[in-house]
C-alpha cells in the first residue's frame, strides 16, 4: 500500500457502505457546534476523524482535527490541518467523515464504512470554508449517496468542491451532486479533507463550517408514475432527465421558446432507462417549455433559464 493518506479520497466513492439507521435529510452536526470531550481530543460530534488513532501514538500524538472559533456562523467551527507525523513518517490531512474511518497505523490501512441516513435526492452540497493551503496543495469537500440492496451498496449520486487557491474570508461553496440514476437514497457520507492530492503538504489548513443539503433548484415529481425525474442546474446551466420506465417505448424530448419554436429536441427513440442532458448556456434568457412525449402521453414542465 502507498504511504500517502489522501488517496483515501479516490476510494471514498466506491466503498460499501451499510446502514439500518431511518431516513432523514439534515446534516447531521453540520454547523460543527457539538463535539465530544475525549480527554487528549475532541471530534465533531457525528463526524469521525483520525484524531483517535493519531492521539495514540506515543511521544508524537497529535490531532489534524480541532475545534474552531474561527467561525462563519454560531460558536465554532472545524479546523483540518495537515501535519507531518514523524514516526510513520508521513503526511496526514485533516480529515472528517460521517462515516466510519478505521485506520491500523502498524500496517497504514485504512477503511470508511457507514454514513448518516437520507430519504430525498438533494441537488448540491454546500457550505462555507476558509483555505490556506502550502506548496501548491488543495482541499476537497464531497458527498455521496448510496443505496443499499441485501449487503451491497451501490453509488448512486455524487459531488464535489476542490479549490488550490487561498481563500482568507469565510466563502461559500456550492457541488453539484451527479445522479447516475433516479433512484432515491438511503444512506450519504459526506468528507472534507485539508489535502486532497497525492503529495500532501504540512502546514495546509482548511476550516469548513455550515455544512447543508440544498434543494433549491428543485426536483419535479409531477406525474411520477411515468418514471421521469427532472433537474434543472442553474450553476452549469443544464437540464437532467431520468427515464426509468418497465418497458421500452417510444420517447420524444423538445424546449420550445415563447414563440413556439424548437430550440431543442432529440429524435424519438425507444427509452426504458436512461439519463438525457440538456444543455442550455447558448441560449437566451427567457421563459421555455420542456416537452417530453412517451407513449403517446405527453408531459410539460415550464423553465426560466439563464437567471
Amino acid at each position: 500500500m502507498k504511504k500517502n493518506f489522501t488517496r483515501i479520497v479516490l476510494l471514498f466513492f466506491i466503498l460499501r457502505i451499510t446502514t439500518s439507521a431511518s431516513g432523514q435529510t439534515i446534516v447531521p452536526n453540520g454547523g460543527f457546534e457539538t463535539w465530544i470531550n475525549h480527554t487528549s481530543y475532541e471530534d465533531p460530534q457525528y463526524w469521525d476523524t483520525p484524531n483517535q488513532e493519531l492521539e495514540s501514538i506515543p511521544f508524537f500524538g497529535t490531532a489534524v482535527v480541532t475545534k474552531s472559533t474561527d467561525h462563519e456562523e454560531g460558536s465554532y467551527s472545524a479546523k483540518l490541518e495537515t501535519k507531518h507525523i514523524f514516526i510513520l513518517p508521513l503526511n496526514i490531512p485533516g480529515f472528517i467523515t460521517l462515516g466510519k474511518l478505521t485506520i491500523d497505523l502498524n500496517t497504514l490501512t485504512y477503511s470508511v464504512t457507514g454514513g448518516a441516513p437520507i430519504t430525498d435526492n438533494p441537488t448540491h452540497l454546500q457550505g462555507f470554508y476558509k483555505y490556506f493551503p502550502q506548496g501548491g496543495d488543495s482541499c476537497l469537500i464531497g458527498i455521496a449517496l448510496y443505496k443499499t440492496i441485501g449487503n451491497v451498496a451501490d453509488t448512486i449520486g455524487y459531488g464535489y468542491f476542490s479549490t488550490h487557491n487561498t481563500v482568507s474570508d469565510w466563502t461559500p461553496f456550492s457541488a453539484w451532486i451527479n445522479y447516475d440514476t433516479i433512484t432515491t437514497p438511503d444512506t450519504m457520507n459526506i468528507i472534507a479533507l485539508s489535502s486532497a492530492q497525492d503529495t500532501a503538504v504540512a502546514g495546509t489548513i482548511l476550516y469548513v463550517d455550515s455544512i447543508t443539503l440544498d434543494y433549491t433548484v428543485g426536483i419535479d415529481r409531477q406525474n411520477p408514475q411515468t418514471g421521469i425525474k427532472i433537474y434543472q442546474d442553474r450553476e452549469t446551466k443544464r437540464i437532467l432527465l431520468f427515464f426509468d420506465f418497465n418497458d421500452p417505448q417510444q420517447t420524444a424530448i423538445a424546449l420550445y421558446n415563447m414563440s413556439g419554436q424548437i430550440v431543442k429536441s432529440s429524435q424519438t427513440t425507444f427509452v426504458q432507462k436512461q439519463r438525457q442532458v440538456i444543455s442550455y448556456d447558448d441560449l437566451s434568457k427567457g421563459i421555455y417549455v420542456l416537452e417530453i412525449i412517451h407513449d403517446n402521453q405527453k408531459m410539460t414542465k415550464k423553465f426560466i433559464l439563464n437567471f
